[in-house]
């Protein structure tokens, strides 16, 4: 017996390559959310009561979808409040002051009722 073994070839083991499981399928849902429609009614009465109890209007047209105009008619209106204040001291305030109030009750409650009735889908 030979105590002299000559090296054994070894086998060499195949290269290992993870298998990945391929990423998954992403599907992207979109949900549309339809809200109720507005009421022309409501709207023109959020315009009519606080403008006639806090001179506030535009609150109608905020609710209608008219931001800018109902911010518009809301911030004008207490500039235009405050010119007549101012004009009373001279008296042509105490005409235009009414006035300018019955031209913004019967305005932008139409402004607001119509912004409604045209914008249904």
């Amino acid at each position: 017996m030979n105590p002299y073994q000559p090296p054994q070839q070894q086998q060499q083991q195949p290269y290992y390559q993870p298998q990945y499981a391929p990423p998954p399928v992403v599907q992207h849902v979109v949900h549309y959310h339809r809200s109720p429609p507005k009421s022309a009614a409501a709207a023109a009465l959020l315009e009519v009561f606080p403008g006639f109890f806090f001179q506030t209007f535009g609150i109608g047209n905020i609710y209608a979808g008219n931001v800018a105009v109902g911010l518009l008619f809301m911030f004008g209106y207490w500039f235009v409040l405050f010119v007549n204040i101012l004009l009373c001291f001279i008296f042509i305030g105490i005409i235009t002051l009414p006035l300018c109030w019955i031209i913004m009750m019967i305005m932008s409650p139409l402004i607001a009722a119509n912004k409604v009735s045209t914008s249904r889908y």
